[in-house]
């Protein structure tokens, strides 16, 4: 699999076409320079961009809110800040690296989403919230730890709620106002 900093998800079978979407996203926020990937997961694609993938989806939920309807295929962005190996040694390094980011008063929680891995969710959530000597609040965290492990890849990331963008949740908000 490529080095990624990004996971977007889409419908099964549209793969191409999302990629083609996030490409046209892409270019609307002047990213010239990203590249896709498949992965073995139907509806899985990981990108490479340059620049901070975290600010590029807070921009691209910017745009997206704006009209939430015009985007077909792409399901969520999460940006991803470490890659490394999907072992609990290696991803509890790279949480070490990232943990002086999260201010001291901070509530955290730790969201894993894994394919194809035999690790333990609840093991990998034990050992890496170990690591952080913050208030746990499952409900309303301040600070989300979000790890995707992708067979022997796991991207992680320190993240507010709002950091990941749901297409489903941006479409939700519009049918309200």
């Amino acid at each position: 699999m490529m080095e990624f900093n990004l996971i977007i998800t889409t419908q099964r079978g549209n793969e191409t076409r999302c990629a083609k979407e996030a490409m046209v996203l892409a270019k609307s926020l002047e990213v010239e320079d990203i590249d896709f990937a498949r992965t073995r997961f139907p509806g899985l694609l990981v990108a490479r961009l340059v620049g901070d993938p975290l600010e590029f989806v807070r921009r691209a939920k910017r745009a997206m809110e704006k009209d939430p309807w015009a985007f077909k295929y792409i399901q969520r962005l999460v940006p991803v800040q470490k890659v490394c190996h999907a072992e609990i040694p290696a991803m509890k390094e790279a949480v070490k690296e990232l943990i002086d980011r999260i201010p001291q008063q901070s509530s955290f929680k730790v969201v894993v989403n894994k394919r194809g891995s035999a690790l333990s969710r609840e093991e990998v959530i034990k050992e890496l919230a170990a690591l952080i000597e913050r208030r746990v609040d499952l409900e309303r965290p301040d600070v989300v730890l979000q790890v995707e492990i992708i067979d022997e890849d796991a991207g992680i990331s320190l993240l507010s709620e709002d950091d990941i963008v749901s297409l489903t949740k941006l479409q939700e908000r519009g049918l309200e106002s």
